[in-house]
């Protein structure tokens, strides 16, 4: 469902929650959500609150989502989402631009819940995000992870629990300069970075915290937005509630 949209910019900017009313997603879920911009329209899409992935009897849970823009612009910025013991999860996501199109968007995976003392000791969870401008793939990666030894390990989450990326989709981009005063907005602690491609900018987190994670996010988003966007950022209200 589509809660309410709001208009804190004018009503150029359209700002609208994509609600899931059962508020959690469990084993046999299939959820399925497309977004399409066309024709110089602008809106920020965000959830009002996690992403649960509840524990499973076996069966997988997926969420397929898919964005189309064409001379439009989206902000996609949902809150975290959330994989407790024994889940059995799929979620991918798919950004397919045009290279007039303009795009900010971040996703934010939390293995358990520390602070609630919820720990994932075991479930199977695979993560997919893929980017192309006009047709040519400008990112494709996979996360894997398979109970708690995939969190530990030196090649799976290193001891993190929660892991994160940030992209910016800008045509015609300025270069280094941008990267550097991207990298000095970030907390100064190792779990951010943020590399450019050509037109793409990235910031991962990997660390222990999802409110780190897009606490750091939306300080590269206010370096971003009036780049990406051409406006200062407008946090939406549902992130204080």
């Amino acid at each position: 469902m589509i809660q309410r949209p709001f208009y804190p910019e004018g009503r150029k900017v359209c700002q609208a929650c994509v609600l899931h009313p059962p508020g959690g997603v469990v084993g046999g879920d299939r959820l399925h959500l497309q977004l399409s911009g066309v024709n110089d329209a602008e809106a920020l899409i965000t959830t009002p609150g996690a992403t649960k992935y509840y524990g499973s009897d076996g069966r997988e849970a997926s969420q397929h989502q898919v964005i189309n823009l064409q001379d439009a612009a989206l902000e996609w910025m949902p809150q975290e989402s959330i994989y407790f013991d024994g889940c059995r999860a799929t979620q991918s996501l798919q950004i397919n631009l045009s290279h007039k199109s303009r795009f900010i968007g971040w996703d934010i995976s939390c293995f358990g819940r520390p602070a609630g003392d919820h720990v994932f000791v075991d479930g199977r969870v695979r993560t997919r995000l893929s980017v192309y401008s006009d047709g040519q793939s400008l990112l494709h990666e996979q996360l894997r992870i398979d109970g708690s030894d995939d969190l530990r390990r030196v090649s799976g989450m290193r001891g993190a629990v929660v892991v994160g990326t940030l992209l910016a989709f800008v045509p015609d981009m300025p270069e280094d300069e941008l990267v550097d005063l991207l990298r000095a907005s970030l907390p100064e602690d190792a779990c951010f970075a943020a590399t450019q491609f050509d037109d793409l900018m990235i910031v991962r987190y990997l660390g222990t915290s999802a409110e780190h994670a897009r606490d750091g996010f939306i300080a590269a988003w206010r370096v971003l937005r009036p780049i990406a966007i051409g406006r200062e950022v407008v946090v939406p209200r549902i992130w204080a509630t």
